[in-house]
């Protein structure tokens, strides 16, 4: 005959219960770690972007696509020998209508003050990814 004492009685209730509570917290841990992989990257800004240019200004039309922070934006013109930056912190991007977001119907303007050759490439990139890439024609 076992003997038992009223006040152990509830012990393996309570073991049994903190039991359950760590099981659970272990599972939705195993269950969060395996469902952050299915969670979507962030995706590059897709644009469709038409370039016109004079002899000293490049402009950039946004023709469809994705918004973009103006911010986020740099053009980039150079041939083999000479490679220049342009950002809008720096003031030589001019969005026109003025406001933060290169979005449809807006347009960039490149004030290099320098003439063009006709062998240069335009970039115009994020930090992620180049948008547009497209060569001065005179």
């Amino acid at each position: 005959m076992i003997c038992r004492n009223d006040a152990d009685s509830g012990v393996s209730e309570v073991v049994g219960e903190m039991l359950m509570v760590a099981l659970v917290i272990v599972l939705i841990s195993v269950f969060s770690a395996i469902l952050y992989n299915f969670l979507p990257t962030d995706r590059d800004p897709s644009i469709n972007v038409m370039m016109t240019n004079d002899q000293q200004n490049i402009t950039l039309w946004h023709k469809g696509g994705d918004w973009v922070k103006i911010q986020d934006l740099t053009v980039i013109i150079g041939n083999d020998t000479n490679r220049t930056s342009f950002s809008y912190r720096n003031g030589n991007l001019i969005l026109t209508p003025n406001k933060t977001v290169f979005d449809l119907g807006s347009n960039i303007t490149v004030q290099t003050r320098t003439f063009f050759e006709g062998n240069e490439t335009v970039k115009l990139v994020t930090p992620r990814t180049v948008i547009y890439t497209g060569k001065v024609s005179l």
